[in-house]
């Protein structure tokens, strides 16, 4: 407690310190009395996600520990690795990983993904949302929190914010809130293939319109029956709107969010990196030190090959462009478990075995590798990534080409879009990974970019994401303590409610005025109707002659 009222002090002293050095009219307006008070008590909550649902999240954290108030973080027994390190947050488990079910990892996670692992995922949230509720509404009182964030698939987390009517904030890398979501926009993260409708097909819009939903109910309806049960059990509303009144805090920024009117509950606050920086280790230094044209293969945390076939093509590519001398080296980071050959044959004959010295002088396939380090580095040219938001960020920080290879969820929206503004090009599933040939020839593409195209996209989003990632964190901070400061006894924000939540429908379309004008006017034909029936039939009628 002492720790925070000296953090409390030191860091009104130092916003007295920058606003005297940049605007002395702070001086001047000095309130007599400050919004912070005290310091308050805040909990973030994660029931399933990997990296991009927590490190961001926790730079934030880490700004509002600086400001004075409590920090409490609860997630399950798998993620509590990413508070390790900080010791000014209290973490709480709240049951065991819902990633590490036997249903799950017996499955291959594809795009579409497949309504039987859609299924398993439901099923899967059911059975573990009893004890993560029950959890979180008991961390939620035991420690007076006094606000919420609650990352945006830990249903969980919301019902317990609601159910102790606590204020809480979403937090997300795509931009999923409703009030946002139009027409034109896709968000079946697990199924589209671009993220608005602009160059979609008809029979395909229709398709994901009309045809998807209706066999997803039909695939999912027992699955979505048995949650709502168990919900039910809960005392838990099945299917209420839960973000209603809640500020949606969005890690992304337009040039990879879908530009489109947002409401007042929609915060951009990208980018905001990830929470560390892991430094390149001797081996990977030297690699990089002994090269000038290097490219980094990663395809994130979760995701990896299909098979050793799929693998045996991603290494053809890289052998086969190291062979006509675009490249010179190769780093492949691929997670435990990823399939690989013994041996890879080029498109010239050339066979190379992966525990050779001659292999591995050209290319390193490890478990593990410090992105941010590698990517830093400058004698990495282009990154073949599985277009993640959080590794796209980082790339295009450092002013990185780009090859997208897309697996799962929204990753081919984030590939089409970066290909669509020039950032970046991407191997589709069905005509470019099948391909060697073709796959080659992308790289090289990029990796040679002879027009430099592409490095002037990439430098103006390099630009772009420099410019905002110096004050998210600052940003989403300031929300959080909008919403600690400024929430009503039921948790809400009506200063920031769309005033169209007042007006009736006529009313808020103008359609009342417009009635009203219409009106006007059949009116106006109908009394000129009246006047030509009853005028005009009286003056033309023939005058009698006097005799």
């Amino acid at each position: 407690m002492i720790r925070h009222l000296i953090l409390f002090t030191l860091f009104h002293l130092v916003l007295l310190g920058v606003s005297a050095l940049n605007n002395d009219i702070f001086n001047e307006l000095e309130p007599n009395s400050h919004f912070r008070s005290s310091p308050k008590n805040i909990l973030f909550a994660v029931t399933v996600g990997g990296s991009s649902h927590h490190s961001w999240v926790m730079r934030v954290l880490d700004e509002l520990d600086c400001r004075g108030h409590n920090i409490t973080y609860a997630t399950t027994d798998d993620s509590l690795r990413f508070s390790r390190q900080r010791e000014h947050i209290k973490t709480v488990s709240i049951g065991p990983s819902q990633l590490h079910d036997p249903r799950l990892t017996s499955r291959k996670m594809g795009h579409p993904m497949s309504f039987d692992l859609l299924e398993d995922i439901l099923d899967i949230m059911g059975d573990h949302y009893p004890t993560n509720y029950h959890a979180l509404v008991d961390v939620i009182e035991r420690n007076a929190i006094d606000a919420v964030i609650c990352d945006h698939v830990s249903y969980p987390c919301f019902d317990a914010a609601k159910k102790t009517n606590r204020p809480f904030l979403v937090s997300m890398m795509v931009n999923e809130a409703p009030e946002d979501h139009l027409p034109y926009i896709n968000r079946n993260n697990f199924m589209m293939m671009d993220g608005n409708s602009q160059h979609m097909t008809y029979s395909r819009r229709f398709y994901e319109a009309f045809i998807y939903p209706m066999e997803a109910m039909w695939h999912l309806g027992p699955a979505l029956w048995r949650l709502k049960q168990k919900l039910e059990a809960l005392d838990i509303p099945p299917f209420e709107n839960r973000w209603g009144n809640s500020i949606k805090l969005v890690n992304n920024l337009y040039g990879i969010d879908e530009p489109r009117p947002t409401g007042p509950l929609v915060e951009h606050v990208g980018p905001i990196y990830n929470d560390h920086f892991d430094a390149l280790t001797p081996e990977f230094a030297s690699f990089l030190d002994t090269h000038q044209r290097v490219v980094y293969v990663a395809f994130g945390q979760h995701a990896q090959s299909n098979d050793d076939q799929e693998s045996t093509r991603v290494l053809q590519m890289l052998l086969n462009n190291y062979e006509a001398g675009v490249l010179d080296g190769f780093i492949w980071s691929a997670t435990k478990g990823t399939p690989l050959p013994d041996h890879v044959t080029t498109s010239s004959g050339i066979q190379y075995r992966l525990n050779s010295t001659e292999f591995t002088n050209i290319g390193k396939i490890v478990s593990w590798a410090p992105q941010a380090g590698i990517l830093q580095h400058p004698s990495v040219v282009t990154f073949i990534s599985h277009s993640g938001l959080m590794s796209l960020y980082e790339a295009i920080y450092q002013g990185k080409r780009i090859l997208g290879y897309p697996l799962l969820t929204d990753q081919f929206a984030n590939a089409n879009k970066l290909a669509r503004a020039g950032v970046a090009l991407w191997l589709s599933l069905s005509e470019d990974r099948l391909d060697v040939d073709r796959m080659t020839e992308k790289l090289r593409r990029v990796v040679e970019d002879k027009d430099g195209v592409l490095q002037q996209a990439v430098n103006r989003y390099q630009a772009l994401f420099q410019i905002h990632g110096r004050v998210g964190v600052d940003r989403a901070a300031n929300i959080v303590e909008e919403v600690l400061y400024t929430a009503d006894s039921h948790g809400h924000l009506p200063h920031r409610h769309d005033i169209a939540r007042n007006l009736s429908f006529l009313k808020r379309n103008n359609y009342d005025l417009y009635l009203g004008l219409l009106s006007f006017f059949v009116l106006l034909v109908l009394l000129l109707r009246l006047i030509i029936q009853f005028v005009l039939p009286s003056s033309s009628k023939p005058k009698l002659k006097i005799q």
